[in-house]
């Protein structure tokens, strides 16, 4: 985890859980906050395993979404179930760990398994769950797991962390503006690597540069690709938060406006609100 860039109060909170660690952890952040990343390493340091050591290891369970933004539904609780039966031959206070990527996606009648799980759940087993937003899983098993949020970096650690890993700087300062500060996103960017937020961040600036018809033309092609909208909502929030770091005047409204339309069209969608209404709306604040 000391490789990672990470806000001070994060690493601190991390820190106090990796001392003492509870059965069940929220990772909260949006996406390319490097959520999956800092899970992964978790896992590894609670488990006492080398870097990269999680995936592969006989008594570790990673469950996703099948497909980027589908539902994960109660099969991938079953796998989790079976697992969790096992017998472990382990000498140390924590031998077994499961991360549950984007847990916000899993359905209701899965939530509900799972929560049986965090109610009883077998002793030396770390169960992290990363999501969205803290409202992206039931109260009871919010109730039920630590919960750490990802705090925003200040552009001047980011530079710095990744002017260590060999780029250059106006190259990262480019980065950071496209992707709205994400860590995760920032670093694709820059490996020119893939990530389920880069069309999202296409879509974004594209949008961004065109009239208000322009953008309206692309409400129904937007509505019928959910996971996208969402995604897209989150980096218009992002990019609107880096921008008004500097801007002023018309820019720092515009930048205003841009923010809050992301935001109100994020909490409409993830609240399963009408896709074509509240994408008209979004288009037409921008």
């Amino acid at each position: 985890m000391k490789d990672l860039t990470l806000h001070p109060l994060t690493r601190q909170q991390l820190e106090v859980f990796i001392a003492a660690p509870s059965h069940a952890l929220l990772l909260i952040g949006p996406t390319g906050s490097g959520k999956h990343t800092l899970a992964l390493q978790l896992a590894e340091t609670v488990l006492q395993l080398p870097d990269g050591g999680f995936i592969g290891h006989p008594y570790s369970l990673l469950i996703a979404p099948e497909t980027e933004g589908k539902a994960i539904g109660i099969e991938a609780v079953r796998e989790l179930e079976q697992f969790l039966a096992l017998k472990v031959p382990g000498k140390t206070e924590h031998d077994r760990a499961v991360v549950i990527e984007n847990a916000h996606l899993l359905t209701l009648e899965a939530q509900n398994a799972l929560l049986k799980m965090l109610e009883e759940p077998p002793t030396g087993t770390l169960i992290i769950l990363t999501i969205n937003h803290e409202q992206g899983v039931l109260p009871t098993i919010r109730s039920r797991a630590q919960a750490v949020s990802i705090g925003r970096l200040e552009p001047a650690a980011l530079i710095v962390h990744f002017k260590k890993q060999g780029f250059e700087e106006q190259a990262i300062e480019r980065a950071y503006a496209i992707s709205g500060g994400l860590p995760g996103l920032m670093d694709a960017l820059l490996q020119e690597s893939e990530h389920p937020l880069i069309q999202a961040t296409d879509y974004a600036r594209r949008l961004l540069s065109q009239s208000a018809y322009e953008r309206l033309t692309l409400v129904d092609e937007l509505a019928k690709q959910r996971p996208l909208a969402l995604d897209l909502t989150s980096i218009l929030q992002q990019m609107a938060h880096v921008a008004l770091q500097t801007a002023s005047g018309p820019a720092a409204k515009k930048w205003q406006a841009v923010l809050r339309a992301g935001y109100e069209a994020g909490e409409a969608l993830s609240g399963n609100g009408q896709s074509k209404l509240v994408l008209t709306r979004l288009m037409l604040s921008l």
